[in-house]
């Protein structure tokens, strides 16, 4: 005979594997420490590219400019003033990174307890039934 809430459930299971599960099980596969710290290091890797396409987009915007000024110009201030920036930038990003997937680690390991208690609850219901 067929248990409604068993079909339910398993239903529901079913989806959860079909949707947002897929990506929780690849994310429960890493450490916390290694999954953060992957995705710190890809943004760090981002960011100095950005940074330096920005600069890059500055120096020939402002080419003409630069190059008057070339000679007037004390460049060991200009240099830290670009490395505090990038530096300021890079910490910055690198916590908000450290947020974000913090936090997604730890609904991903929620959603995931959640999944495998329920997973229980069903084959409980099989067992019951024998």
């Amino acid at each position: 005979m067929l248990n409604e809430k068993r079909i339910i459930l398993m239903t529901r299971l079913q989806a959860y594997e079909d949707g947002p599960g897929k990506g929780n099980e690849k994310i429960a596969d890493y450490f916390r420490s290694d999954y953060i710290g992957h995705h710190i290091l890809i943004s760090v890797i981002n960011m100095t590219v950005s940074f330096l396409m920005l600069a890059g987009c500055y120096l020939l915007y402002h080419f003409e400019d630069v190059m008057k000024d070339m000679y007037q110009v004390d460049l060991v201030a200009i240099g830290k003033r670009v490395a505090m920036g990038y530096l300021i930038s890079v910490v910055v990003y690198s916590v908000l990174t450290y947020i974000v997937y913090a936090v997604r680690y730890v609904k991903a390991k929620r959603s995931l307890k959640t999944y495998y208690g329920k997973l229980k609850k069903c084959g409980a219901m099989y067992a019951e039934e024998e």
